[in-house]
């Protein structure tokens, strides 16, 4: 591995001249947010608007579904004058983007997009366009936000992110040639076991990264390694978490581990860096010089300084698929002061976490996150930890142990959660040896299915199980292109069901080689399912709709893909 390139040659002569070659304007565009965010708030309230003004008129002349919006609700571009006359466009949502298609996007020639989508967290991917024009816009905010750090452009940055360790040969080294003339390192969080983060602490002594950025888990995840092994000799500028809500618990031990301050951002891959922490950690500054942002209650109205909303955001620089007044699930809290480092940027006092991320008990109080983190703290050898709630009448607690786990532990538990949640309130107990992360690779701490229930997701009929071994860790090993043909995510939950003896076996799914037909029971479904016996395997999701189609594919004796059955969801388990 070469050594990582000097900070300064990066800043004062790569990057220059990249950027010139490119003839973008990302450079000039951090010069000019540099300035911005040093404006009194006033001036910055009418920058916003002016951008608003300009950016309502072209999407209702060039974009279908507001054009037609527009109409339905008699609002003309004009008629926006102030944030009462914008509140009476209609909110934006997933479904209505789905469901609308082609119609969100610019007729515009000279507008181009780019292909994208959310990680799925809600439990349903959104794919969307981005702005090719707005890529600088988003990058220089990124720098921005760095800056707001210690960091600046070339100095070495440490990823905790959900990247995949598979990718193509040619992709690999594409990644390693951009990240080595930009100073990143990636480091993945698919794979948080002892031995990948020893390996992750050895790479970041070599490293030295000036940023340590991820997600709130899994830094803190990664933290509690450091702690464990008494390591101090990882020591960044600053870390940055992101793409999570970042709980209390969690600052106080990732600042413990790499001796500076974490800086709190809030964004989505719909919009990247919406709101950051600065140097002064009152809160996040909302980046309204590119953003209209709103925190709205349940009926809709603004939220009052310090009540919990919802967070509805407009991107002022997509004007390709538009977003316009666009509920993310988001909670935050507002409020009005200002913050002593003299940025005009307004403040969120904090992140909530999202609308979904709550316990509900029988008499309608949520019960948020923040209990969830400190109870998993209350008792010692709760090393990871799940909420799911199915009804209000109660929850499973699902937990991987540590070494100081007692099961004495589970009635302390149980008591600290009946006295928040009422006497009532019930309480199952999970030990697993893993709890899977979401599909971008995050962590997802509280589980609600309300009103749903478990449906057949996708199936492989007829598979051929291929070897049996008793002695590796509890799993069935798929060859990972039929998992992607049927909707399976790696660590995600299955059922086996043994047409050859009649045997059924919950265990998780992990990934073969692509193309080599492997389906091999490992672990305790080893001791039911057997070499040669003929199975489905079947995963689940949890919906409010009893019926639909769900993904079914057949394959040969070898387990290839032999054809797309169709069939109806509903079974229940």
């Amino acid at each position: 591995m070469f050594p990582p390139l000097p900070s300064s040659f990066l800043r004062n002569v790569v990057y220059p001249v990249y950027r010139g070659l490119r003839r973008d304007r990302l450079l000039a565009v951090l010069e000019e947010l540099e300035r911005t965010q040093w404006l009194p708030a006033a001036e910055i309230e009418d920058l916003q608007w002016h951008r608003l003004a300009a950016f309502i008129r072209e999407i209702a002349a060039y974009v279908p579904f507001y054009r037609d919006l527009f109409k339905q609700v008699s609002i003309r571009p004009d008629d926006i004058q102030s944030p009462d006359d914008f509140r009476a466009i209609p909110f934006l949502t997933k479904e209505i983007i789905r469901n609308a298609g082609a119609r969100m996007t610019s007729t515009d020639p000279v507008r181009r997009g780019f292909a994208s989508s959310t990680g799925g967290s809600t439990g349903e991917p959104l794919f969307f366009h981005g702005d090719v024009s707005s890529g600088p816009v988003r990058r220089a905010n990124g720098m921005r936000c760095y800056r707001w750090a210690g960091v600046d452009i070339g100095d070495r940055q440490a990823v905790l992110w959900g990247t995949h360790l598979d990718a193509a040969p040619r992709e690999r080294f594409a990644s390693a040639v951009r990240n080595y003339f930009s100073n990143m390192m990636y480091l993945s969080t698919f794979d948080m076991s002892d031995a990948s983060m020893e390996r992750y602490a050895a790479r970041l002594r070599s490293f030295k990264p000036h940023l340590f950025t991820g997600y709130p888990s899994a830094l803190a995840l990664f933290a509690g390694f450091l702690r464990s092994r008494r390591a101090q000799d990882i020591r960044p500028r600053a870390v940055i978490a992101s793409g999570e809500e970042l709980y209390e618990s969690q600052r106080e031990l990732i600042e413990a581990a790499f001796g500076c301050r974490v800086f709190d951002r809030y964004g989505s891959r719909e919009f990247a860096g919406v709101a950051q922490e600065c140097e002064e950690h009152r809160g996040l500054h909302v980046m309204s010089d590119l953003f209209y942002v709103e925190i709205v209650t349940e009926s809709g109205r603004p939220a009052s300084e310090g009540e919990i909303g919802e967070v509805v955001v407009t991107d002022l620089s997509n004007l390709y698929m538009p977003f316009v007044r666009y509920r993310t699930g988001d909670l935050a809290v507002p409020t009005g002061r200002s913050c002593p480092c003299g940025r005009g940027l307004p403040l969120l006092d904090r992140i909530e976490g999202r609308s979904f991320d709550a316990v509900v008990t029988a008499d309608g109080r949520h019960i948020g996150g923040f209990f969830w983190t400190w109870l998993s703290r209350a008792v010692p050898g709760v090393r990871r930890f799940q909420v799911e709630q199915r009804e209000r009448s109660g929850i499973v607690f699902r937990f991987v142990p540590g070494p100081e786990w007692r099961d004495e532990y589970e009635r302390t538990l149980e008591r600290k959660i009946k006295d928040n949640c009422g006497d009532g309130f019930g309480v199952a107990f999970e030990r697993v040896e893993e709890i899977p992360l979401t599909r971008s690779g995050k962590s997802k701490f509280i589980i609600s299915n309300i009103g749903e229930r478990l449906v057949v997701k996708s199936k492989i009929h007829r598979a051929t199980i291929t070897a049996e071994e008793p002695g590796e860790p509890d799993c069935v090993v798929i060859d990972e292109g039929i998992m992607e043909l049927a909707d399976i995510a790696r660590h995600e939950r299955v059922l086996i069901v043994d047409m050859t003896n009649g045997a059924r076996v919950e265990t998780f799914a992990a990934p073969a080689a692509r193309g080599s037909g492997t389906v091999a029971v490992c672990g305790a479904a080893a001791k039911q399912v057997r070499a040669g016996d003929t199975v489905g395997i079947m995963a689940f999701t949890w919906s409010d709709r009893p019926t639909g189609r769900f993904s079914n594919i057949l394959v040969d004796e070898r387990n290839r893909f032999a054809r797309h059955l169709t069939e109806n969801a509903g079974d229940k388990i």
